[in-house]
């Protein structure tokens, strides 16, 4: 079982089954289900391949190889014909080969797997080079919304606009020339070192802005965070919901306007 990048040009494979002979979809357990926008970016993000691909084979797995699998699992060698890559670091090869470990029924029977159509989130090659899913959460049914949703997701992360976001560092409040009006700028840490800003903005009679802005220097480029973005799953998963003591978290109006900033944000949403 390996992990094959042939850098060649990729050529479509036709999936064995497509049509009236495709097998049905097999339900997903609940904890292996990609419930929100947050599950799907986190794998996404892990995944140095993703890829269409339907199920020409799967082969029961014993022995020392099928160690430490899930009560109400079994493990199962998949081979799968490629269909249609989303993410990868080259072309290709038409098949692929993973474990997956597949709920079984209340006869302690796996689901018919020959004929299904996946998606397969693939990590990168463990010992030997072989092919693994990133995750339990790897194999998931074939879904349009998932793929369009996997791409925005890779398109975005590809751009380099948006900052990986470590945590919050300090921030300060000023108050302005009229009464309720404030604004906060707390300033983030980010994987490269680059500047974050996370800007709250209180004006009387409107609603509360909150705003990123990427520079040395605060000015209209800052921009609102859309929800179920890339921009917002690094922000509402990995800045902590109140704001730590070294980073001004004893200023209660400060404290105030995080508190407010992350409520805006909302929960980050991650099931796994």
């Amino acid at each position: 079982m390996r992990f094959s990048i042939l850098f060649i040009p990729l050529i479509p494979v036709a999936i064995a089954g497509v049509g009236p002979a495709l097998a049905q979809p097999v339900p997903v357990p609940l904890s292996d289900q990609l419930v929100s926008y947050a599950d799907v970016a986190e794998l996404a993000l892990a995944s140095p391949v993703i890829v269409r691909a339907g199920i020409t084979r799967a082969d029961r797995v014993r022995g020392p190889a099928a160690e430490g699998v899930a009560a109400g699992r079994m493990r199962l060698l998949v081979t799968a014909a490629v269909s249609n890559v989303l993410i990868a670091p080259g072309a290709m090869a038409g098949t692929l080969q993973w474990l997956w470990d597949a709920p079984i029924d209340a006869r302690g029977r796996p689901p018919t797997a020959k004929g299904l159509d996946v998606i397969a989130f693939v990590a990168a090659p463990g010992n030997g080079g072989a092919t693994r899913l990133a995750s339990r959460r790897g194999q998931q049914p074939y879904d349009l919304a998932l793929v369009d949703r996997v791409r925005a997701i890779a398109s975005e992360a590809r751009s380099g606009t948006i900052p990986v976001v470590r945590g919050v560092a300090n921030g300060f409040r000023a108050d302005g020339t009229i009464p309720g009006e404030s604004e906060s700028q707390f300033f983030l840490t980010t994987a490269d070192g680059k500047p974050a800003t996370l800007v709250v903005q209180n004006r009387p009679g409107e609603v509360r802005r909150v705003l990123v802005a990427q520079g040395d220097i605060i000015d209209d480029s800052a921009r609102r965070v859309a929800p179920e973005s890339l921009l917002w799953y690094r922000l509402a998963c990995f800045l902590p919901r109140t704001l730590p003591a070294a980073a001004g978290g004893s200023d209660p109006a400060l404290s105030r306007d995080w508190r407010d900033a992350m409520a805006s944000l909302g929960p980050c949403g991650k099931t796994g």
